[in-house]
């Protein structure tokens, strides 16, 4: 039996691997992420206002709760990389011209801290300096507040605060056009003219202080001078993209490897019950000799439990192995200054006790059986059953040939045990179809994100708001085929005590550049008097369409709002709310402005507009759709994928194992039958027709139900997995089952090979002995 033994243990140690190399690595990520938090002091409140005297500093560290505040100056800004073409956009920060920073503190990869007396010194993100392969030593050309800067790079950087990279309004990290830099407090104060005052806050609680608290004496205190409402690391938005990824790492660890040993378990029942089958003379033989019910039984759980073993073991290793790389493949993305992995105890001890609960629970059914043989029953040969099924009757039957005949028989005259047998096989195929449509539900967000929905070419953020009839201006700079405004405005709603940030964007009507649309790919639009909202807003503080809803805006006067819910929308990213923009301006009880510009561009004029751009003051963030795609299949397709393709792998070896050990024990049960043919005549071939030909009509039977228990799995793992801002849509295209359906003929096939091998060499003299 030691090839069904290692098909059992390798189907085991699939999902032993997959657990502890999902959980090693999501700990590892979580551990790093931590480490990374402490060391460099990463902030747990901020808040955005318009501006205030440096000295309400003092006043910020004096309420209660607050251990640290850093108030500083953001500033968005242009810059012209070379050997960019398009325009990059920066987020500038103010920083002590000191190594030592109290919040949010600098790692430096290369170079060095900026210095006091050094004017225009920047530290730029090392993800931006990746990609423009820009060193220490390299100058920038930047347009901040209107002015045209020089800035020289003097070292390559890393901070907790933008682990990624995501540009204010975009859906993904850019590390291509988007940069942090981070200049001295002194310089910055001149470029923006906010000498003596700050325009931005970061805050650290004091231990045991509680966040709520602390973001209601905020907002008091900030409100005069325009604060835009402090808020949490639940929010951050790099912390909050950083959260998903590795959230959803944990929830694959959690969901997929469950599944798979689950498939064991079923595994280990279906295969050790027909081995007792195979062996209820011997069963009977040691009761009658004396050994006792428990004993008989303690030897199968004993069997199964070495398997259960074996495999542990082999998963362990692998997953140890697998978990080392998903680490540092996740790490390449989050740039963690130092990455620290390990194997825990705990979660090498979790594994073992799923796997060995699994087949346990997968044994229980047969070790029952087992002890209710009574052991004259047992020693006495399986009386053959002849009764004639409904489909006897029917005269099925006759229309096949005898080989045909033979097969359809024992399949009808042993229902349950078929059954089992086609549910394992039906487990098979699902396993494949799991590990086959993680990327399906990516690619139908990335195709109804940039493709449906935005269809714009160029994407330009404005410094400051603009009225509704200057919009034409953009259409007429070069190379512009269309150019549509937009309204952008931070807000958060809030029911129960649960609140959300959100994007308030009012479009224009009859816009055609920027579209809301479903997973579905339909379309919808924003009406006169009410608002869209994703469905996972919805479900969440439970609204319905025609319900009243109430807006907090987060933009210049911090009032409240109230529209009505116009309709849901099935969005895959984001956690915007659409409205007119007319309409949006109305509520807002401002006259029609826009903060922002679809472009439809000239490919062939391209050049000449982005050389414009990155002149433009009035512009402080330009995006383009072809950057923000390849952002997001780098980040989010890229490692998805990855964890798709071991899932794979193991999918492929359980479903290998699965028919070939249905193969295999259907062999055992029926050598006697079939050295019996080959003793009346039958030819090789003809035996194995008979053999092959249940499994195979097993198999037809089962790949049906296995893409529809598969569908059902992939819902549960989407389900898993979709968070806030991206809502994963439940698809799984025909490609998909297609190459589910072939991995696993491919399985029965090799499978009946291997069997077929055995038929040739069977030993009829041994396979006919009496059994007495």
């Amino acid at each position: 039996m030691a090839a069904q033994v290692a098909a059992i243990a390798l189907v085991i140690a699939s999902g032993v691997a997959l657990f502890v190399a999902t959980m090693a690595a999501y700990r590892s990520l979580r551990l790093s992420e931590e480490h990374y938090y402490q060391e460099q002091r990463f902030a747990e409140v901020w808040s955005s206002l318009a501006r205030a005297p440096l000295s309400l500093a003092r006043e910020i560290v004096a309420l209660p709760g607050v251990a640290a505040a850093d108030a500083r100056i953001v500033e968005q800004a242009i810059i012209d990389v070379p050997g960019l073409l398009q325009p990059a956009s920066a987020l500038l920060v103010s920083i002590p011209p000191t190594a030592k920073h109290a919040l949010n503190g600098i790692y430096v990869q290369s170079g060095r801290h900026i210095e006091a007396g050094r004017p225009g010194e920047v530290l730029v993100s090392g993800a931006f300096a990746e990609k423009n392969r820009l060193r220490p030593g390299d100058s920038l050309v930047a347009v901040i507040s209107g002015r045209r800067v020089k800035l020289r790079i003097v070292g390559v950087a890393l901070s907790p605060e933008h682990v990624m990279q995501v540009p204010p309004g975009g859906l993904s990290p850019d590390d291509r056009s988007f940069a942090v830099l981070w200049m001295a407090r002194s310089e910055l104060e001149g470029l923006s003219d906010l000498r003596e005052a700050f325009n931005d806050l970061a805050v650290t609680l004091a231990p045991g202080a509680r966040e709520a608290k602390v973001i209601t004496g905020l907002d008091r205190l900030l409100e005069p001078y325009g604060g835009r409402g402090a808020y949490g690391r639940s929010s951050q938005m790099s912390h909050v993209m950083l959260e998903e990824h590795i959230e959803q790492l944990r929830s694959l660890a959690l969901v997929v490897p469950s599944i798979f040993l689950l498939v064991a378990a079923f595994l280990v029942n279906v295969v050790l019950g027909r081995i007792v089958a195979t062996e209820r003379e011997q069963v009977g033989t040691l009761k009658a000799f004396g050994y006792s019910n428990l004993r008989v039984a303690a030897h199968y759980l004993e069997f199964a439990m070495i398997v259960v073993l074996f495999g542990i073991a082999l998963g362990v290793a692998v997953g140890a192995w697998l978990g080392r790389i998903m680490a540092v493949f996740y790490a390449t993305f989050f740039r963690f200054p130092v990455l620290i992995f390990r194997v825990e105890l705990w979660v090498v001890a979790v594994a073992s006790l799923i796997a060995l609960g699994a087949a346990g629970a997968g044994a229980l059914g047969t070790l029952k059986r087992v002890m209710a043989l009574p052991p004259i029953v047992a020693m006495s040969p399986e009386v053959p059953v002849f009764s004639r099924t409904l489909l006897d009757r029917l005269g099925l039957p006759r229309l096949l040939t005898p080989t045909g005949r033979m097969i359809f028989r024992n399949v009808t005259r042993k229902p349950l045990r078929a059954a089992l047998t086609a549910a394992g096989m039906a487990l098979a195929v699902a396993v494949v179809v799991l590990g086959g449509s993680s990327a399906d539900g990516i690619r139908r967000m990335e195709d109804v994100q940039f493709q449906v929905a935005q269809r714009e070419d160029v994407a330009v953020n404005l410094s400051h708001l603009r009225p509704l009839g200057t919009a034409r201006d953009f259409a007429a700079l070069p190379g512009v085929r269309r150019a549509e405004p937009y309204r952008a405005v931070p807000a958060r709603i809030g029911f129960a005590g649960a609140t959300q940030d959100v994007a308030l964007l009012g479009l224009p009507a009859g816009g055609v550049l920027r579209r809301v649309a479903d997973t579905r790919y339909r379309l919808a639009a924003p009406v006169g008097n009410g608002a869209l909202i994703t469905s996972w807003l919805a479900q969440k503080f439970r609204l319905r369409r025609g319900d009243p809803l109430a807006i907090e805006i987060r933009e210049g006067r911090r009032r409240i709002i109230t529209t009505r819910v116009a309709g849901l929308i099935d969005e895959p990213l984001g956690e915007s709310i659409y409205l007119e923009i007319a309409s949006l301006d109305r509520l807002l009880g401002e006259p029609e402005t826009y903060s922002g510009v679809n472009l439809l561009v000239d490919p062939e004029r391209e050049r000449e507009l982005y050389s414009l751009l990155k002149r433009t003051p009035d512009a402080v963030a330009v995006r383009t759709r072809r950057g923000t795609l390849e952002n997001f299949r780098g980040m989010t397709e890229k490692s998805l994928t990855f964890i798709r393709e071991i899932e794979i792998v193991f999918s492929i070896i359980i479903a290998f194992g699965v028919v070939y050990n249905s193969a295999r024990v259907a062999l055992s049960e029926r050598s006697r039958e079939l050295a019996t043919l080959r003793v009346l005549g039958f030819t090789r071939a003809e035996i194995s027709g008979v053999l092959l030909g249940e499994i195979a009509l097993l198999a037809v039977c089962a790949m049906p139900v296995g893409l529809v228990v598969g569908y059902a799995l992939t819902g549960v793992v989407t389900s898993a997995m979709s968070s806030s801002r991206m809502h994963m849509p439940l698809i799984v295209e025909t490609s998909t089952y297609a190459f589910a359906i072939v991995v696993f003929v491919v399985a029965a096939f090799v499978s009946a090979l291997v069997v077929r091998r055995r038929l040739d060499t069977l030993d009829l003299v041994a396979a006919l002995k009496a059994r007495e």
